[in-house]
């Protein structure tokens, strides 16, 4: 059966292009995926779960101007969110030996925040590092945000290159 792309459960209602070619590597062996993110830089309004509100995302290298117009439009009170995310991916195993060989193939190519999140489902979670979360508000000069917002660019490239070194890795590929 050929990998479904056009439609996953995200708010987005789609899986992010870059990290399809990895879900399709894992989805044709002993795995299955069941949930993902490429990436991504956001700028969110609220503070709890479900009350919060993109203001800006972006899976690919976040425009520092757009990012700048959001802050410096903000309100004197209103405070939003910046988050740098690296890349996720959940896969459930078929069994143990599965998981745990995943689990050392991950942590010895540096992806070493992997681990299992479910021993009773066997899902593993492929989990990439140097997440960013910080609180913006128009008090902040655009030095900053350009600073913040090249670091999380800067990122977000190599969380990229650790896609598909993930790639590599399933497929077999050195």
């Amino acid at each position: 059966m050929a990998f479904k792309v056009d439609f996953d459960k995200s708010p987005q209602g789609f899986i992010d292009e870059d990290i399809i070619p990895l879900l399709e590597v894992l989805n044709k062996r002993v795995f299955s995926t069941t949930s993902s993110c490429s990436g991504r830089i956001t700028v969110m309004s609220g503070a709890k779960k479900g009350e919060s509100k993109w203001i800006y995302k972006s899976h690919t290298e976040a425009d520092v101007e757009a990012v700048w117009n959001v802050v410096s439009g903000l309100a004197d009170d209103e405070v939003v969110r910046f988050f740098y995310e690296p890349f996720i991916v959940h896969v459930k195993c078929k069994d143990f030996e599965s998981a745990s060989s995943m689990l050392s193939l991950l942590h010895l190519n540096g992806l070493k925040k992997s681990g299992m999140i479910s021993g009773k489902k066997l899902l593993v979670e492929i989990n990439d590092t140097g997440r960013i979360e910080t609180i913006l508000d128009n008090s902040l000069g655009f030095e900053y945000i350009e600073k913040l917002v090249l670091e999380a660019n800067k990122r977000l490239e190599s969380t990229k290159k650790r896609i598909k070194l993930c790639e590599r890795l399933f497929s077999g590929r050195d």
